[in-house]
């Protein structure tokens, strides 16, 4: 547990050095609720257990704000108005001192009319829903790598000295999620390339691309929503083979490994990029 500190959300500062002092909050150590899966056994005691996830994050904020006059006081408020309004997609809701944030929509504002302390304070009452109940670092983190390149041989017919060919190039990439929550990375894959394959090794998860990208073509894999979007807008989960088990990435060191077909001549690079936040629930 620790002081929440500099809470920012729509570009409104709340906290230390403000005028919008936090009151009360709950602290992101706690966990959301549990969905159970547990069904009741029929003519005995007891249930059938089955696995249990988490629902919502559901975090609700007490601000006092605290004005020098007034005119001071409404100047806080309509400010407060401004940044805590509904919107249609999930927004960062950052505990700037902590280094951690949160993906929330506002669904509560309460500004309650206090007639003893209204000529320069309030306390104002805001409630933010998490669909996405992990807390995650406000660091993005990002490694980009070249696909794997085979060992070329040895040159045939051979002559003195021997010519042994060159070793391979590992396309790997050390991943590293320090949160205590598995993580779901965001990847690009940028042509020149043909069935590109991204690899977790701890895990074995595998991900095979049926597709060809040519020069300047790029995709993008969100593992989070299982989203294959071709140049960053263009459905296309089609390309997917077989059964696709998603690199989600554990606690700890990731090893994700890069593999492609050589495309044209195979002298133009191809790209994986992984992007990711540290988690924890």
């Amino acid at each position: 547990m620790s002081a929440a500190g500099r809470i920012v959300w729509g570009g409104l500062t709340m906290g230390p050095g403000t005028q919008y002092a936090i009151a009360d909050m709950p602290d992101l150590d706690d966990m959301p609720e549990i969905r159970s899966s547990d069904v009741d056994r029929g003519q005995a005691h007891g249930t059938w257990t089955g696995a249990d996830y988490t629902g919502a994050r559901i975090i609700t904020l007490s601000v006092l704000l605290r004005g020098q006059d007034p005119a001071d006081l409404g100047r806080l408020v309509t400010a407060l108005r401004a940044a805590v309004q509904p919107c249609a997609e999930p927004q960062q809701l950052q505990f700037v001192d902590r280094g951690v944030m949160v993906w929330a929509k506002p669904r509560r504002r309460s500004i309650p009319y206090d007639a003893a302390t209204l000529l320069s304070s309030t306390t104002a009452h805001l409630m933010f829903y998490c669909a996405d109940p992990l807390v995650y670092s406000l660091t993005q983190h990002s490694l980009s790598t070249t696909a794997y390149a085979p060992a070329s041989g040895r040159s045939y017919p051979r002559t003195y000295p021997w010519v042994y060919g060159t070793g391979g190039t590992a396309g790997t990439l050390q991943c590293v999620n320090a949160g205590g929550t598995p993580t779901y990375p965001l990847l690009r894959i940028d042509g020149p390339t043909v069935n590109p394959t991204v690899q977790l090794t701890e895990t074995g998860a595998v991900l095979v691309l049926n597709a060809t990208l040519g020069v300047g073509e790029f995709a993008l894999i969100d593992t989070s929503t299982r989203a294959v979007l071709h140049m960053g807008t263009i459905p296309r989960r089609d390309w997917i083979t077989g059964i696709p088990r998603w690199p989600v990435m554990q606690p700890g060191t990731n090893t994700l490994v890069y593999r492609a077909s050589p495309y044209g001549d195979g002298t133009q690079p191809t790209y994986l990029t992984v992007t990711w936040r540290d988690a924890t629930l």
